[in-house]
């Protein structure tokens, strides 16, 4: 009878701990997610991650906290990702450049392919050529020839080292055998800032954040990387147009650790695609030139990874690009 008692009790205390653990999953989540932007405040990445935190919170449940984590063009925001707990309370926010072109170039802290599980895109990204509103460059032909005749004297802010853009112009100079000198920061608004203060003659980021200083008149677009105009500035040409064939169009992007939490990925996937569908998330993004009518989610936006980084890397074997 005791030996009976004993495994009753047992039982009870298996079956207690059994409910326990599904109320503790059921309850995702408890307490606010966090969101670790890989760039500083103000470019592109940074706004449209929190304003898709703002739109997403009522149907998450929770507070969603953007958290700056600058440096390496997203880098080293992944590398804490991939490192943290997959219970769906630690989530990146980057371009997809630190996962499908910045390992062809040196050696990253995580496997860009392997360490992560990819919720949602959320943007589209066009990479714009910019200049001061009184620059000598009247077009883009005229920063080429400037370039041609004068080796390494054209200097271009880009966002970071192995990111879209530095490796979009890395790979025009390549294409027309020039030498050009690119400078990396760690925010689209450090390159505008850059080009605003005359440090360098030409601007590369997102059309994102740079559009309040064209609004403002302060800064002009020579040409966009991308297969067609931009919607706000029908009248500024792509690279395609003038006869250089390079679309280096990339992507804003949530991850989470590898493994994440099924029912984390399931409660977040869907109250990130509500937030999307917000008029105020649709309207913010329309204003930036980035909103994209169809983002990828799940294993879909895994494949298009995969595909972007096949795609790279025969990109990379022309450059020579390599790890350190």
């Amino acid at each position: 009878m005791k030996r009976k008692w004993q495994l009753f009790v047992i039982l009870s205390i298996c079956l207690t701990c059994i409910l326990f653990a599904q109320a503790a999953q059921d309850a995702y989540p408890s307490r606010p997610v966090e969101i670790l932007v890989g760039y500083a405040q103000g470019g592109g990445a940074d706004l449209a991650a929190r304003a898709l935190a703002e739109s997403s919170k009522k149907f998450l449940g929770q507070e969603i906290v953007v958290i700056n984590k600058p440096g390496g063009g997203g880098r080293v925001a992944m590398g804490l990702v991939s490192k943290a707990k997959p219970d769906g309370y630690t989530l990146g926010a980057t371009t997809d450049s630190c996962l499908v072109i910045a390992p062809h170039m040196e050696k990253v802290p995580y496997k860009p392919m392997e360490d992560f599980t990819f919720i949602t895109q959320f943007t589209t990204m066009e990479l714009v050529v910019a200049v001061k509103n009184d620059s000598p460059f009247k077009t883009f032909k005229e920063m080429m020839e400037f370039a041609r005749a004068n080796p390494n004297k054209l200097t271009i802010s880009t966002v970071g080292v192995g990111t879209v853009n530095h490796v979009a112009f890395a790979a025009l100079a390549a294409r027309e055998k020039l030498e050009i000198s690119l400078v990396p920061y760690n925010a689209a608004s450090q390159t505008v800032t850059s080009l605003l203060g005359g440090h360098v003659m030409v601007g590369s980021c997102g059309s994102s954040g740079i559009a309040p200083y064209i609004h403002a008149k302060s800064i002009r677009l020579l040409a966009v990387f991308a297969d067609k105009r931009l919607n706000l500035y029908t009248d500024v040409p792509t690279l395609k147009e003038l006869g250089y064939p390079l679309d280096f169009s990339s992507m804003h992007l949530i991850s989470a650790p590898k493994s994440l939490d099924e029912t984390a990925m399931n409660k977040l996937t869907d109250a990130f695609k509500k937030g999307m569908d917000t008029p105020d998330y649709k309207n913010t993004l329309k204003g930036m030139d980035t909103y994209e009518p169809r983002p990828a989610m799940g294993e879909e936006l895994r494949q298009k990874l995969i595909q972007r980084n096949k795609k790279n890397a025969e990109v990379f074997s022309v450059l020579g690009g390599k790890k350190n």
